[in-house]
This record gives C-alpha cells, sequence and structure tokens, in this order.
C-alpha cells in the first residue's frame, strides 16, 4: 500500500499546527492530527504512547479508534503483556512491523497471544527518541485485514510521531521555563528586587517592572547599558564596568553597590547580584540578576559610621595596628591580586589605560615578582581583545630548540620527534593576545622569525612552506635590562626598537614601601578565606619590618611570607614569622640607626654596591648620592668595605 497523495499535504498542516499550538490547545491538536492522519491510511487503532524511564509501565497518552474498534488499557504493562515488543522497542530502540501475527518468532508467543485478545491483525510500532532514550511509540493497528508496511509508510508516521514529541517537548520546556519564571518573580517581587538581563554582546538590557522603577525608566523605554550608566553617578562606573567585565571573565557570582545620580528626590543607592549564563544553541552569554534599592540601609550606615569616628580616632591613638587598610583608589584587581596605589603604580596604570586599547606592542620590564604577568593581562582584558583567551609563552622554561616550534608550529616530520602536525602559539593566539614572557632567552634565529612576524603579520610552520597570516597583539616581559642586552649582541636591536614602541616599567617592591600595607592585607584576605582563618589585626611593628625589607623577590616573595605567616597563625593577630638572615630583615627591637643602616646594606646588595646613576643605590633610596654618602659616613659604612 502506498502513502495517499494527500498525507503529504496533512502532514505539513499538522506541522504547522503543532508551531502554533499554545499549551492548552496541544492536546486537542494532537487527537484532531490523529483522528485526520490514521483514518487515510486504512489504520482502525493507533496513537502515542508514553515511555517512562526504567519502568515497564506504558501510557496510552493519545489515541484514536474507528468506530468498532477495541478499545485496550490506557496503562499497559509492557514487560508483563509484549516482553518482545518491549525488548526490540525500548530496548534495541528498533521499528517493529508485523504483517500478520503468524511472523512473531517463537520467542514472542506471550505477545502473539496479548494482541490476538485485543483483536489485533497487523501492527507497526515506532520508538521515537529524546536524547539517549525511547520516549514515546508510536503505534498503529489493523483490525479488519491485514497489510503490510512500505517503507514509505513507515516514513510518514515516524515523521508525525516526531511532529508529535517536538511539540510535546517544547510544551514541557515552556511550562517548566513559565513555572521557574513565576517563582523567581513572586520571589523577587516579595523582596522589592528587580530582575533584568543584559546581552553582553549588544548591551541591551531586559528589565522587569520593579527594576524600571529603581532606574527611573518609563514602561515601554528601550534600555541600553549606556543610558544606565547614564543614571549612574560617574565615580562608580568603572567599579560597574570592572564588576560586569569579572563575571564575564569568571562566570562566578559578582555584587556591586552603586549611587544613582540625584534627580530631585535625592540620590538613592542600589545594589545588583548577577552572573553569566549562556543561553541558546549559539550559547548567547546574558549577565542575569536582581537589584535592590538599599537607600534607607546605606543611610542608616552614614549615620553609625559617624556615631563611631570618635571611637576610631581613639583606637588609633591608642594601637596604629589597623592603620593599614586596604585603598580602593588606583587598586587594580584581577584574579584575587592587587598591584598597589602608590604614584609610582599610578603611573603605570595610567600607562596601561593608554595602551590597553590601541593594539600596539607592549615591553613590560621590572624584576622577577613584579607582577609583569598580571599587568599584561589586565592590559589584555582591557582591549578590544579581551574576550577571548591570552596566550602565554615562557620563553625560559622551553628549551632553546622547541621555541620556535611552540611560537610557529611544525609539521609532521619536521624534526626528530615530531610525530605530529602542532598550531603554534600564533595561530592559537589570532584575534587575541600573545605573551611572550622573558623574551630575552630567546635565540637570535628565533628573534629574526618574530620580528617577521611583528611587521607583516606572516610566518610558516617548521615543515612548511605555507604562509600563514595571522592578527595577533604582542606583549613582551623580560627581568633583564634590555639596552645591555643589545649591547652584548645577545639580542636583535631592530627587535628591541619594534618591540618598545610602548615600554612600561615595572618599579620593585622596595622603591614603593607604601604598596606594602594595602598588599599585605590583600593577601591575608585571600588566604585567610581560603584557610578559614580571620585576621583583625598586624602589629605595626611587623608592618614596619615589611616595609623596611628590600624584597628582592619583590610581590611574589611578600605573598609567600603572608601565605606562610597565615599558617602558623592561630589567633586574630597575624603571627609574622622572622625573615631567615638571607633576607637581610630588621630584627624587631633594633634602634632606627641599626634599622636605616641594615636598609642601606639591604639596598647596596641589591644594586652590586653601586651607589651613583640609574638603578643606583642613591636612585632606588631617592637620595643625592652626596646625602648618601653623608648617611653612610655617619652610620659607620665605608664604601671600600662594601
Amino acid at each position: 500500500m502506498s502513502t495517499p497523495p494527500d498525507l503529504h499535504r496533512l502532514t505539513a498542516e499538522i506541522s504547522a499546527r503543532m508551531v502554533r499550538s499554545t499549551i492548552d490547545s496541544l492536546d486537542e491538536d494532537i487527537t484532531q492530527a490523529l483522528a485526520e492522519v490514521l483514518p487515510a491510511l486504512n489504520i482502525d487503532r493507533g496513537g502515542l504512547i508514553s515511555v517512562s524511564n526504567g519502568s515497564p509501565i506504558a501510557h496510552v497518552e493519545y489515541a484514536w479508534y474507528s468506530d468498532g474498534s477495541t478499545e485496550v488499557s490506557r496503562d499497559i504493562n509492557l514487560v508483563e503483556h509484549f516482553p518482545w515488543v518491549y525488548q526490540r522497542l525500548v530496548i534495541q530502540q528498533r521499528i517493529m512491523s508485523i504483517s500478520n501475527l503468524s511472523d512473531f518468532p517463537l520467542e514472542a508467543a506471550v505477545d502473539r497471544r496479548s494482541h490476538e485478545a485485543i483483536g489485533t491483525k497487523s501492527i507497526l510500532s515506532i520508538p521515537l527518541m529524546i536524547g539517549r532514550r525511547v520516549h514515546h511509540v508510536m503505534v498503529v493497528h489493523t483490525l479488519k485485514t491485514e497489510r503490510t508496511w512500505p517503507e514509505e509508510v513507515v516514513e510518514q508516521i515516524r515523521l508525525i510521531g516526531e511532529i508529535f514529541v517536538s511539540a510535546l517537548q517544547r510544551r514541557e520546556a515552556e511550562l517548566a521555563l513559565k513555572v521557574t519564571g513565576d517563582r523567581l518573580e513572586l520571589a523577587a517581587r516579595s523582596a522589592g528586587c528587580g530582575m533584568w538581563e543584559l546581552d553582553l554582546e549588544t548591551g541591551v538590557f531586559w528589565i522587569t517592572h520593579k527594576a524600571r522603577e529603581h532606574f527611573g525608566f518609563g514602561k515601554d523605554q528601550h534600555v541600553t547599558m549606556m543610558e544606565v550608566m547614564a543614571r549612574i553617578e560617574p565615580e562608580y562606573h568603572a567599579l560597574v564596568l570592572a564588576k560586569i567585565e569579572e563575571a564575564r571573565r569568571t562566570g562566578g557570582e559578582v555584587t556591586v553597590k552603586y549611587r544613582l545620580l540625584d534627580a530631585g528626590a535625592g540620590s538613592s543607592w542600589l545594589v545588583s547580584r548577577g552572573r553569566v549564563a549562556e543561553v541558546g544553541p549559539e550559547r548567547r552569554k546574558l549577565l542575569v540578576g536582581v537589584t535592590l534599592d538599599i537607600t534607607e540601609s546605606m543611610e542608616m550606615e552614614q549615620r553609625l559610621q559617624d556615631k563611631v569616628r570618635e571611637i576610631e580616632e581613639l583606637k588609633r591613638q591608642l594601637e596604629r595596628e589597623n592603620e593599614f587598610l586596604r585603598k580602593e583608589a588606583g587598586a587594580i584587581v584581577e584574579q584575587g591580586e592587587v598591584l598597589g596605589s602608590s604614584a609610582r603604580m599610578r603611573e603605570v596604570m595610567t600607562q596601561i589605560a593608554q595602551v590597553a586599547r590601541t593594539g600596539s606592542t607592549v615591553l613590560l620590564q621590572g624584576e622577577t615578582g613584579t607582577g609583569k604577568g598580571l599587568i599584561a593581562q589586565t592590559i589584555h582584558r582591557l582591549s578590544d581583545r579581551g574576550s577571548r583567551p591570552m596566550v602565554k609563552v615562557n620563553c625560559a622554561a622551553l628549551p632553546g630548540a622547541l621555541v620556535e616550534s611552540e611560537l610557529f608550529g611544525r609539521e609532521k616530520g619536521a624534526f626528530t620527534g615530531a610525530l605530529s602536525k602542532q598550531r603554534g602559539r600564533f595561530e592559537l593566539a589570532h584575534g587575541s593576545t600573545l605573551f611572550l614572557d622573558e623574551i630575552t632567552e630567546m635565540s637570535l634565529e628565533t628573534q629574526a622569525k618574530l620580528l617577521r612576524v611583528l611587521q607583516d603579520g606572516e610566518f610558516e610552520r617548521l615543515g612548511s612552506p605555507q604562509t600563514i597570516k595571522v592578527d595577533v597583539r604582542v606583549i613582551a616581559a623580560t627581568n633583564r635590562n634590555m639596552e645591555e642586552e643589545v649591547e652584548h649582541g645577545r639580542f636583535r636591536r631592530d627587535l628591541y626598537y619594534r618591540l618598545s614602541i610602548f615600554p612600561i616599567m615595572i618599579p620593585p617592591l622596595r622603591e614603593r614601601p607604601e604598596d606594602i600595607p594595602q598588599l599585605v592585607w590583600e593577601f591575608v584576605s585571600e588566604f585567610g578565606e581560603r584557610m578559614g582563618k580571620k585576621i583583625r589585626r598586624i602589629a605595626s611593628r611587623d608592618m614596619e619590618t615589611l616595609q623596611a625589607y628590600a624584597w628582592p623577590g619583590n610581590v611574589r616573595e611578600l605573598r609567600n611570607v603572608i601565605e606562610h605567616s597565615l599558617i602558623v597563625t592561630a589567633g586574630e593577630t597575624l603571627n609574622l614569622q622572622r625573615l631567615t638572615p638571607s633576607h637581610n630583615v630588621i630584627e624587631k627591637g633594633r634602634s632606627l640607626e641599626d634599622m636605616q643602616r641594615q636598609y642601606i646594606l639591604s639596598v647596596l646588595k641589591s644594586t652590586r654596591n653601586r651607589i651613583k646613576g640609574a638603578q643606583g643605590a642613591a636612585e632606588v633610596l631617592q637620595m643625592k648620592p652626596s646625602t648618601l654618602y653623608s648617611r653612610m659616613r655617619k652610620l659607620g659604612i665605608i664604601p671600600e668595605r662594601v
């Protein structure tokens, strides 16, 4: 038997009808569709049966019967009455086509008797999948005559069944979404929260009525990120944008408090909390969250702060252990770390802001542990390429022979041990940023190839003549004096000029001791949270000791010292471990002259006894050489004996 010519048209109409179906009309639409399709195929009984995962009980969810046909139970124990059918349809996930009950194999005797009992002549059962399991079965029977099931009929019935299941699945998702939405809306209204979604690609907001009230938007007003920022006081713009970037980068939950511009009724305070969600097949990123008006609580907090100000002043007079609070102005927070807010670091931050969005090559210079990698990451995140991951190569950590392969890639068999094709870091960084750490460790041959990429944006993989073009922004870093490296012939002069389009010199920690309290508290907070410890005090003498130390390992060394101290601290006051003699740290109880003598000696050691000139001790100590000589004589430090 062939498919009736009008069935294809009818199938198309049913498909369109299922798309238009609502949550309430879908059951009626499916029942009506069965009543239209099955008679056209000369079928006496048929329907859609739902199969529960792990249960032998199947439920006749939708059914149609011709006049005089025997109806079947709505709930059927497939394992008991149709065990062979259950194995074939649900377990093996295969279509079952029976033209005559004698077609059943011997092991299907139970199934044959069950069909005889309900008057079945011919059977077609088609499993319908959702994911990897059978979710429904489309079943049709003839009761009056036997018939065959041509492939075109099987495919048409399968298509109709899949249309039904797709519509049911859509309704289930809509119902679940509606329930979730209703619950969230009810919870938000009860808490006085406004709900919103920010499309991170377009900058367009969806917001609820309550959120519109918070910001003063009209009922039908189109809301964008620019319009939201226009209602926030400018001093909070950077904070809000940084929190959005943090949510985009980490995927974690972020919270930010900010004040709205005074619209005539007094300024109000809001707190927003949200996290990034990926929706749709294109995995579109939305920042989803809620906003709450906290004006009353902020005003109360301000009144409390005014009341306790006198107490705080008295506490500072009695004990200055809490004077080193983390400063907010100018701090760069990235992955739980800070760089500092001293004048020197503010200069660095200004340079970062100037160069970040330009796409120009940047050269970072500074001692080991000063945070070059963190600054590179910050430049990348603030650039137009920040949505993509930054690719990093530590030239000092790779054998010289492998640096070129890592940068430019290789073809299989390019050299001994190259067992497979490999894309290089430049290819991986296409459209993003490549951070070349310790670039002075690169061989002169590799430097020449790097220069070509910087100039022309193209290179070849090892073992391949094919030229590859890339769009990569390069940030390089070194702890060496680049000019000395060039003068000694260890680094190409033309590459140095190409890299140093925008050089940034990161000062060592000893040149900015005013940053140490901020860094210490940041590390105390970070490690305290990780270890489950709450540190409330750091003795003033301990902080002075930390500020007096020359820190040859810079921020990284300071971080390690604080982590070690947190480990051994039992109470709420940080138990600063005395640094070993090799650290040249100043012991507690020493006189001021001893502290000055030891500090000057540590600086002289770090500058290799150079007093005058660039990076000499006088420059590090920010003193005139003549003043330093006078101080050394007073302290008994003889230059010839240093």
